[in-house]
This record gives C-alpha cells, structure tokens and sequence, in this order.
C-alpha cells in the first residue's frame, strides 16, 4: 500500500515548467504593461491580466439572431486584423470588437465601419484566410490596449524555407472552447505550442497551401485551438523582445486531440496586402528574427502549479500517517 502512494508522491510532483517573457516596453507595438509568464501544461491556461493588450474578442451577429464569436489582434487605434472565414457574409453594422480586458465581450466596445475580406478567399478550402477590420471610432490606447507587431520579412526568406522555421515555440491565446464538445471558457487562454513541418504527415494532410499556410500543435497532440478562437492570433517572441503576430487561428482537425494540428493564416506572405488595405497603419517589430526560446533553455523554470503543490501535501501527509499507524 504505501508503495502505491509513494508512485502517487512521485506522479504528482512531475514537473511544470514556465517562461517569464520581459518585453522592451519602450517598443511601439508588440509589448504589453506587464510581462507574459507562460507555463507548458496541457491544454493551456488563464492569461494573466493586461498581458495581451492587442488582443480582441469579436462578436458577429448573424441571421436569427444567432452571434458567432472570434478573435483578432489590433493594428492600430482603427485596424483590427482577423479570419476571413469570420467576416465573410458580415455586415459591418453587425460586427462588435471588445478590447483591452481579458474578460470575454468586455472593455473597450467599437463596431465595425468596414470590412474587407482577402479577394482571394476560398471558403472551401480557407486558403487566403484573412480579413481587415476598420472600426468606426478609434479604440483609445492605453497600457492594456497595444498593437501587435506585423512581421517584416522579405521575399527571398520566404521563398527559402518555412517561416517561421519548424519546431519553434509560439504563443496562441483566445477564449474558443476548452475542448471539442465543451464550454468556452470566461476569461482569455493562452497555449505554447510548436511550428509544425508543413511535410510532417500530421500536417501535410491538412494543409491546402504551405507557402500561405501553416501548422502549430504539439508532438503528440492534446494542445491547439478549437471553436471561437477563430482569427485569433499565433506569436513569435522576438530578439528585440517583442511579440509578433505570426500566424491567425483559421481551422483544424480536432480540438488538440492526439496527432491533432491546428492550421494558421501564414501573416508574413500577406505584408504587401496589409499594407496597401490600411495605408500602412501598422507596426513592425525592430527585429523580426526568433527569439529561439525552448524548453531545454536554462531560463525556464521549474515549478509547482497550484493544485499540484496541494495534492503533494496532501499525498504527503496521507504516507506520512501510513507509515506511523
């Protein structure tokens, strides 16, 4: 019997481990007011407040009353950058972006003025899935609502290789369902999840257009993006310790079920379009170049998550009273 608790003991302890982001907080776009600690524990977990200041929620009401919920990223005080597969068919009226809380359809409110979806789009395959938004009154920006970074990558990179290259560490954050047949959740999520080798099979398979597209999950599955985290953003941490916005939620297989990838709106081939919709209203990082944090990188820390210290003490204790009964 105690040999069991002693497995228990052993069980529970395992480690979690966490990265303390400190962002230039000087920097013009990609930096929130306080720095972003992100732990690798399956599923994901709550954001800290006011870590993602660019971070929205949007609501779409459809026909019949119904509202569709995704995320976005601000540009600017009046670009929001989003999935097409959220705005199609929308009228700007009918759209309502909420910034600068964590707190799902709360803070600032502005409804759209316009809309523009990617001419390209296939709503078929979500190829050239990505939209603009301009809102009818400028969002006020403050420590808890900032623009992303838009990356600054040319031509000859991309057509080199994948970028961002495979198996680096990005972040992915929204307030979609916690899993397939669940509830979403209240308050914003954010997981740590790695670039996936567009000819990995477990990408490759769903993947319709590697050079506009890309792959993020985890070996092995359990972790990714599922139902309202549509157009929701994938970030890169950068050298100059900023945050870019590298990829957009656009669609997946299953939510983070095993060998489960979600697939993302690859932002960087779409620099010219974004450019020309907003007349430049947006900002690039002084670095567009990774960070490369891993894992294996000494900074990470090891700790114990909060219900994991109570039921270490609590199997603690139990062995304890065993072993003097």
């Amino acid at each position: 019997m105690i040999t069991v608790w002693v497995t228990l003991l052993l069980i529970t302890i395992g480690p979690s481990y966490q990265y303390n982001y400190s962002c230039d907080s000087s920097a013009t776009c990609g930096c929130s007011s306080r720095s972003t600690r992100v732990t690798r524990i399956v599923g994901g977990e709550t954001a800290g407040a006011n870590n993602w200041g660019w971070v929205v929620s949007i609501e779409v009401e459809t026909t019949g009353d119904r509202v569709k919920l995704c995320g976005g990223s601000i540009l600017s005080s009046t670009w929001i950058i989003t999935a097409a597969h959220c705005m199609s068919g929308a009228t700007a009226s009918k759209v309502t972006v909420y910034a600068g809380s964590n707190a799902k359809h709360a803070g600032q409110s502005r409804v759209a003025s316009t809309i523009t979806v990617h001419p390209s789009y296939n709503s078929n395959t979500k190829v050239n899935d990505i939209a603009l938004i301009k809102l009818s009154t400028p969002l006020t920006m403050s420590t808890a609502v900032k623009p992303v970074c838009i990356p600054s990558v040319s031509s000859a990179t991309l057509a080199a290789g994948e970028w961002p290259p495979a198996n680096l560490y990005v972040v992915a954050v929204g307030w979609g369902l916690l899993q397939e047949t669940g509830s979403s959740p209240l308050y914003l999520q954010q997981v740590t999840l790695q670039i996936i080798d567009y000819l990995a099979s477990t990408c490759s398979i769903i993947l319709e257009d590697p050079q506009k597209q890309l792959c993020a999950g985890v070996p092995g599955g359990r972790k990714g993006t599922c139902q309202g985290d549509s157009g929701g953003p994938l970030m890169m941490f950068t050298t100059s310790n900023q945050w870019e916005l590298v990829g957009l939620i656009s669609y997946g297989s299953k939510c983070a079920e095993a060998e489960a990838m979600g697939v993302y709106t690859r932002v960087a081939y779409y620099q010219s379009w974004i450019k020309q919709t907003t007349s430049n209203a947006y900002i690039n990082p002084t670095s567009s170049d990774s960070a490369k944090i891993a894992p294996s990188n000494s900074t990470w820390d090891n700790i114990f998550s909060s219900s994991s210290s109570f039921m270490f003490f609590l199997l603690l204790f139990t062995l304890f009273f065993l072993i003097y009964l």
